[in-house]
């Protein structure tokens, strides 16, 4: 009885904030199999979106307890978790999945659950997410600022997560404009709050960039736990690309403010195109980097694989976005290759954290 105690403490103890990026990334993959299904009529797929949309609410669930129970019990270990230069940058994937949650189960789920239940289900991931997104940028952006023990070598792309975690605000806010409050007051407000996002993820998306690419130019690439942080850098634009598509539909189903619709479109649909070919670009890179690694270097599996998954899903969504937006169906078959390769990722990165738990080397001592 005391062995199972204490193995069950260890669980909490040792339960970083790190595992959500793993539900983030289920999630992310749900929406993409969505968005091929939806595009090859594919019903299987749409089903098999819909699993994976469900095994994230069940995973963010399970999560969730020894999460905020560690905060209770093991005080002590959190602050030193919010005070680590790297750990402390997972911290926001928590309410980030929140919001990957919500356009899973609007995108999977929206004609088969009834308004009454889907509509405060949503609001209340949109309202818990972007509280907890804003609450976590400001802390752990303000914890850096105020932290001399962090120095140049630290900068991996991790950093990016609580300042530029935003951009992911508006596409659950701008769906829910388009489909429930459109021209209300509480639409207006949630379009606000999503613009505003966008403004905080965008600019700290620059200005975190030119400090984390100093240290990649400056410094030793670093050690291979973190090697696969690199494919961080692709999620901003195709965040935003994807927040885009959003904004163009919440604008035509209306928001007031007297926003003229069509030059509007037209120039979101040009900027569109320069943040996809930036992410098509660091798709690239980060294979070419990745390639270092597992041939100059080594590439083990740590649960930093898990970086891997989102911002691959992220690409995979954009891709299917633009082709929407500009309606050319190359972008669509990008679509469904890239999800392809999130489902090996996936399904490998699973497999191994599988064998990781059940070897006791899951809740250890970092």
């Amino acid at each position: 009885m005391g062995r199972t105690e204490s193995r069950l403490d260890g669980v909490v103890e040792y339960f970083g904030p790190q595992w959500f990026g793993s539900t983030m990334g289920t999630g992310a993959l749900g929406v993409a199999l969505a968005l091929v299904a939806a595009e090859y009529s594919l019903p299987a797929v749409a089903t098999l979106a819909q699993f994976f949309v469900t095994l994230t609410a069940i995973l963010t669930t399970v999560f969730t307890v020894p999460w905020f129970v560690r905060i209770v019990t093991h005080p002590a270990q959190v602050r030193t978790d919010l005070t680590h230069p790297i750990r402390s940058q997972f911290f926001p994937t928590m309410p980030i999945t929140l919001i990957v949650l919500g356009v899973g189960i609007a995108r999977t789920m929206g004609d088969t659950l009834p308004a009454t239940v889907l509509e405060p289900l949503l609001v209340g991931l949109f309202v818990t997410g972007s509280v907890g997104i804003f609450w976590f940028g400001l802390l752990l952006v303000t914890i850096m600022f105020v932290n001399d023990g962090i120095a140049t070598e630290h900068g991996v792309f991790a950093w990016y997560i609580p300042p530029v975690s935003h951009l992911v605000i508006p596409l659950l806010g701008f769906w829910l404009v388009e489909n429930v409050y459109a021209g209300t007051a509480v639409g207006q407000f949630i379009f606000v709050v999503s613009m505003m996002a966008l403004g905080v993820g965008s600019f700290m998306f620059l200005f975190f960039g030119s400090i984390i690419l100093h240290r990649y130019a400056y410094e030793s690439l670093p050690r291979e736990k973190l090697a696969p942080t690199f494919v961080i850098g692709l999620a901003p634009t195709a965040v935003l690309v994807i927040a885009i598509g959003r904004f163009v539909r919440a604008l035509e189903a209306g928001v007031g403010f007297d926003l003229a619709v069509e030059p509007i479109v037209a120039g979101m649909k040009l900027l569109a195109i320069v943040l996809w070919g930036f992410s098509a670009w660091w798709f690239l890179l980060t294979v070419a980097v990745v390639a270092y690694y597992v041939t100059r270097r080594d590439h083990p599996f740590f649960f930093t694989w898990w970086a891997y998954t989102f911002p691959t899903g992220a690409f995979a969504i954009s891709a299917g976005v633009m082709g929407h937006l500009l309606d050319v169906a190359a972008f669509e078959a990008i679509l469904a290759g890239v999800t392809g390769l999130l489902v090996i990722v996936w399904t490998v990165t699973t497999a191994l954290t599988g064998r990781m738990v059940l070897r006791g080397h899951a809740f250890t001592p970092e």
